[in-house]
């Protein structure tokens, strides 16, 4: 099978319709494809930089003027196929010559069953001790689109896998940063083309990122493509930008892995098609491609390190709220988002709501903890009022992040006599409180757009001071109700209610939203 012409990807058309396809058919104009429609949330998020990567290999747009001008009106099937075509070489799934994403070699090692390529899948130790409690063993039969995105997925994701299992080039389980359209928004018709596209660079927004470089051979783009650059302690080497090309980014293979593609009839476990050919082991050596240095991958949000180190944002327990909204758009000094993302201040799309797409697993080394997975909105924000408007923000995330820990400090007064002793994780109530006000956040940030040209923004503040009041005393009231502590010491639960009460309207929280001395 050839990943650029035979259909492997599967989608959803406008229709309800779903099925398919290879990667040109992407612009068909009848019934027209809207989105991916794979079987997990982690294949999807997969395949979408499988395509991007492709589209900004294989076609990238010479200026801003061609990228707004195949947004509006996509290429034909036939341009896109005839684009595609010189890389098909790169793209064999099978075969005596270079494999996708597998190693060129025979690996001559013991065969391990198919589903381990799926990061969630139980480990050895965990079906030895029978504790398979959520995830299930069984994905031992898988079809050839399954396996090909499974072993997409693990390569763009691939945590700690033991003694030089290497991770991805972003690291264990990066958090991918997508812009696509609103479905509800006006403007450009959301379809699965506009999505990528939105995140495919221009030649020239791109050559600070894609710097020039002699390293242009099929292999410095496509690893698979000649021989691994092991990374054995003292005979391998590592991998930094100066020894490949830019676009490896997108194709990053830190697994030695080659799949037996022989199989048989059935039914697939993980998509439960019907497929003419099951595959069913892999075999896997360690120390593969090491990548270090300072590579910047243009889905991902970075963070500065105390060293002056540009390392990749990750999820964390509590998952995608708007707490990182701030960063992941404006950047703060210390976090600077996604390239694509920040490439969205400059177009001159005005009639769009766009939003971003947020994903990726919260690793805890080898293990997952969780996929997670959101839309964020984004606003346009007039250059007059972006530092202003970036600053107001802030301080909103700040204030609800202050709200919150006087929350838990209150709550866990109220059930112990001696809270600092305590060592009990209350951290569902920060994630509670930020659902709860999510909505009221987005709604203000939307306002501030308007208010602070006006000089509204100070009242804005205010009444979002009222905001985080009225979730902290809510879930206060809510938690410590609910537990036995509550009848057994009322005087201590009163203090804690106080105490919230005085940090809700103190100094610190007030003083950070200027709110003066009289507002209660």
């Amino acid at each position: 099978m050839n990943l650029i012409e035979d259909p492997w990807i599967p989608i959803r058309r406008r229709s309800g319709t779903e099925e398919r396809i290879a990667p040109h058919q992407l612009t068909e104009r009848e019934d027209p494809v809207v989105a991916l429609a794979s079987p997990r949330p982690d294949f999807d998020g997969a395949l979408a930089q499988f395509l991007i990567g492709l589209l900004q290999t294989a076609c990238p747009p010479r200026d801003v003027d061609q990228w707004e001008d195949w947004l509006e009106e996509p290429p034909a099937p036939a341009t896109l196929r005839e684009a595609f075509a010189s890389w098909n070489h790169a793209f064999e799934l099978d075969g005596d010559g270079p494999r996708f994403m597998q190693d060129i070699t025979e690996l001559s090692s013991k065969p391990d069953p198919i589903d381990r390529l799926l990061i969630d899948v139980p480990g050895a130790q965990t079906l030895r001790l029978n504790a398979d409690h959520f995830v299930k063993r069984g994905h031992s039969e898988v079809c050839l689109s399954c396996a090909t995105t499974a072993l997409l997925t693990l390569q763009l994701n691939a945590p700690t896998g033991g003694a030089g299992h290497r991770v991805s080039l972003r690291g264990g389980g990066p958090l991918t940063t997508l812009l696509v359209l609103d479905p509800f928004g006006t403007g450009l018709d959301p379809t699965l083309w506009r999505n990528l596209w939105l995140n495919v660079l221009p030649i020239q927004e791109a050559s600070s990122l894609f710097r020039e470089t002699r390293r242009d051979a099929y292999y410095d783009i496509f690893p698979w493509c000649g021989p691994t650059r092991t990374s054995e302690a003292r005979t391998g080497t590592e991998t930094t930008p100066e020894d490949a090309h830019s676009l490896q980014m997108y194709w990053c293979m830190p697994r030695r892995i080659r799949i037996f593609w022989e199989g048989t009839e059935g039914l697939c476990s993980v998509c439960n098609t019907k497929s003419e050919r099951l595959v069913h082991e892999y075999e896997t050596r360690n120390y593969g491609i090491k990548y270090t240095g300072g590579w910047r991958h243009p889905l991902s949000p970075y963070r500065k390190t105390n060293e002056g180190d540009w390392l990749p944002l990750h999820p964390q327990p509590g998952g995608i709220s708007y707490r990182l909204w701030p960063a992941l758009v404006f950047g703060d000094g210390v976090t600077q988002p996604a390239t694509v993302v920040a490439a969205f201040k400059s177009r001159r799309l005005r009639e769009e709501q766009l939003r971003i797409w947020a994903f990726g697993y919260d690793m805890d080394n080898m293990k997952p903890r969780c996929w997670y997975e959101t839309t964020l909105p984004l606003y346009h924000v007039p250059e007059a009022i972006r530092e202003d408007f970036a600053t107001r923000v802030q301080t909103l995330v700040e204030t609800a992040t202050l709200a919150t820990n006087y929350l838990r400090g209150c709550v866990k007064q109220a059930w112990f006599s001696r809270p600092g002793d305590v060592r009990g994780d209350v951290s569902d109530l920060s994630q509670a409180f930020f659902d709860r006000t999510e909505a009221a956040f987005y709604a203000t940030v939307e306002k501030l757009i308007q208010g602070i040209p006006t000089q509204e923004d100070y009242e804005l503040l205010r009444a979002w001071h009222g905001v985080l009041c009225e979730a902290a005393f809510g879930l206060f009231e809510s938690r410590v109700a609910s537990g036995d502590a509550a009848f057994g010491n009322p005087r201590r639960v009163a203090a804690a209610r106080q105490k919230l009460r005085d940090q809700l309207h103190g100094k610190k929280l007030k003083g950070r939203l200027v709110i003066e001395k009289e507002v209660a």
